[in-house]
């Protein structure tokens, strides 16, 4: 998630609705007439408001995704570097039981001698 878009955001809501109050105050207007348009531009606001904070919920809701993919991706890689790591120390393992096997063929045969 950006954090300069969601105070870029912030600034633009509460500068609309600063801007909005300043209009509706000074507008050449009936009392009733004033409050409706305010009644409707704090609907709007609330509105915006909301919408403003379920978007940043969902690019949240991304963020612990993708980073939960990448934890993952990690972790796999991890198994695989550790399946690896055991394939080699079995193959050494196994290499030097084989050089075992043949000097102690050697040290037997030198021995019958």
């Amino acid at each position: 998630m950006n954090k300069d878009t969601t105070k870029i955001g912030s600034a633009i809501l509460i500068g609309g609705l600063i801007g909005a109050a300043i209009a509706l105050l000074y507008a050449p207007k009936s009392g009733r007439k004033t409050r409706k348009d305010i009644i409707r531009a704090a609907r709007r606001a609330k509105n915006s408001a909301a919408d403003l904070i379920e978007d940043t919920l969902d690019e949240v809701n991304d963020f612990i995704k993708d980073l939960k993919e990448k934890a993952s991706d990690i972790e796999d890689q991890g198994t695989d570097l550790t399946d690896k790591a055991k394939k080699e120390i079995m193959a050494t393992l196994e290499q030097g039981q084989k050089a075992i096997e043949k000097q102690k063929q050697k040290f037997s045969e030198a021995l019958k001698l």
